[in-house]
């Protein structure tokens, strides 16, 4: 990549009279601008959308970071299969996985390698799922379609079995309760974790 010299000289010119004033006067009046403070004003806003509150508290997961000891998550898509790719685990009623909060749980449990959860049929046969819907945990979420990636399958670590290699990308799929995909599954649910520098805990 070329840059010329003017260019940069004034890439170092906006960056030092950048840093000249105070870092913390930036965003002295942020707060009063509707177009970056789109917060909500109380914590209440996020009881009305968490789900699996009292299953997914901070009694449970200290790190959790909620509004209140309750906890519950927010980030989830109702009859979407926010689906996944490089690493995958299947979870089963056998395995505990009795409802969504199972599930997105089970993520939680799993801060190393789970970032997305999906909660739905998956057609595995009676003597595996018990025709009930299962979980599925991934390590990242699906991508879109027009990036496909490949691996380098010898220099990866911690990924378990790689289904698909290279991994074409897609939209994410609705849920469904039939294996042909004509009849939506509204009850099955898929949602994403994640845990920040400070160990805090995000669903």
């Amino acid at each position: 990549m070329h840059f010329s010299t003017t260019t940069i000289l004034s890439t170092i010119i906006l960056a030092s009279s950048a840093f000249a004033g105070p870092l913390d006067s930036r965003d002295s009046d942020d707060s009063s601008n509707p177009d970056l403070n789109i917060f909500p004003t109380t914590a209440d806003a996020y009881e009305n959308y968490a789900i699996c509150k009292n299953k997914i508290t901070k009694d449970r997961f200290p790190s959790l970071a909620a509004p209140s000891d309750e906890g519950g998550c927010v980030r989830y898509y109702p009859g979407i299969d926010m689906t996944g790719v490089v690493t995958m685990i299947d979870l089963f009623f056998k395995d505990g996985i009795s409802n969504a909060c199972d599930c997105a749980a089970a993520c939680l449990d799993r801060p190393l390698t789970c970032t997305n959860w999906v909660f739905k049929h998956t057609f595995a046969g009676a003597a595996i799922d018990s025709n009930k819907r299962s979980c599925t945990l991934y390590s990242s979420p699906n991508i879109p379609t027009d990036v496909t990636l490949m691996y380098h399958l010898n220099g990866s670590v911690g990924t378990g079995v790689i289904g698909m290699n290279p991994q074409q990308g897609g939209d994410a799929p609705l849920t469904f309760l039939d294996v042909n995909n004509t009849m939506v599954d509204k009850f099955g649910v898929s949602g994403f974790m994640s845990r920040d520098t400070n160990g805090l805990q995000y669903c």
